[in-house]
């Protein structure tokens, strides 16, 4: 009997570590990561950076599928309803206004957040004969008048820099809800209508107005993040000259289904760490113009949720909300 207890004991030992024994194991074979995306722009160029590390750090190929369609909802949807055993990751970006808006029903609690690896603070630019010197005069005006401004959203409305502008603004006081806000094909085209004379501002990175800030034809009032960029001394953070502190803008993370066992989130988590703390991967991304911040898993999660209830409360304010009139 003692014997049969023992062997008893043995299996159920035996199979309680079968599943860390394979997950020691991860990866075995090749691990896609799904960039919502197509190729060439910001996501997709982060996300080939980190596939590359992520292949040397573990010894398998990471390879990058671009699923941009949608807006990103085809990628990011994929993601979502992926098996969560460690062969598909992830880039996430400013997702929040999917839902809401009626583009897909996507909230953070259907992803495993690994790590956070870039922020990138919203400009908002204006013609470079506006009357507006700084952002407190260009707040001022259109908090005295908001219909009378357009702001162009560069792609759709919900994206990260018009919501990084409207969040600003209606921290500010401004009514948001009679600013007219339009959509467009993306921020290039809006910042050459911006320079025409088409629209009053433009949010959008500094790096993609940099061409025309230096050919004089805008000028950029302020970035939404707490400090200057290197690249850009001559325009002043937010909170140089308001009151506000926010840090607005866009942001990547790696992220994969829910349900990703806890050893395999240990794992990259770990990796991203090493990745993004890299002397020569940070030159990297700020040789190609992006910001870099690092959160945890533990830390991204929060951040996401924070980013949810807050995009979303203003797309109600904005009333772009699904069903709103």
């Amino acid at each position: 009997m003692r014997h049969l207890i023992a062997k008893a004991a043995l299996v159920t030992a035996i199979i309680g570590m079968a599943p860390l024994s394979a997950m020691a194991q991860w990866p075995e074979r090749p691990v896609t990561i799904v960039v919502p995306s197509g190729a060439g722009g910001g996501t997709d160029q982060t996300g080939r950076m980190l596939a590359e590390r992520l292949q040397d750090h573990f010894g398998q190929p990471f390879n990058v599928v671009n699923q941009g369609q949608g807006g990103g909802v085809v990628g990011i949807s994929s993601i979502k309803n992926a098996d969560p055993d460690g062969y598909t990751l992830g880039v996430i970006f400013n997702f929040a206004h999917y839902s809401p808006m009626g583009q897909a029903e996507v909230n953070v609690e259907d992803f495993t957040p690994i790590a956070q690896y870039n922020f990138d603070p919203a400009g908002f630019q204006v013609r470079s004969d506006s009357e507006w010197e700084d952002i407190n005069q260009a707040l001022d005006a259109i908090k005295a008048a908001p219909s009378d401004y357009v702001i162009a959203c560069g792609g759709g409305c919900g994206g990260s820099w018009p919501m990084a502008v409207a969040t600003m603004m209606d921290e500010y006081g401004v009514d948001v809800s009679q600013v007219r806000f339009i959509s467009g094909q993306g921020a290039a085209a809006a910042l050459q209508d911006l320079a025409a004379g088409g629209v009053d501002v433009v949010p959008s990175s500094l790096p993609e107005a940099g061409p025309l800030i230096d050919s004089g034809r805008i000028k950029a009032l302020a970035v939404m993040g707490n400090e200057r960029l290197e690249a850009f001394p001559d325009v002043p953070a937010l909170q140089e000259s308001t009151d506000m502190k926010l840090e607005l803008g866009a942001w990547r993370g790696l992220i994969a289904p829910a349900g990703l066992p806890g050893g395999i989130v240990a794992e990259l988590e770990s990796a991203m760490n090493e990745i993004t703390h890299d002397e020569d991967w940070r030159q990297q991304m700020q040789d190609r113009g992006f910001g870099i911040q690092w959160r945890d898993s533990e830390a991204f999660n929060e951040f996401m949720l924070d980013q949810q209830d807050s995009v979303r409360a203003i797309i109600q304010t904005l009333g772009f909300a699904n069903g709103d009139s």
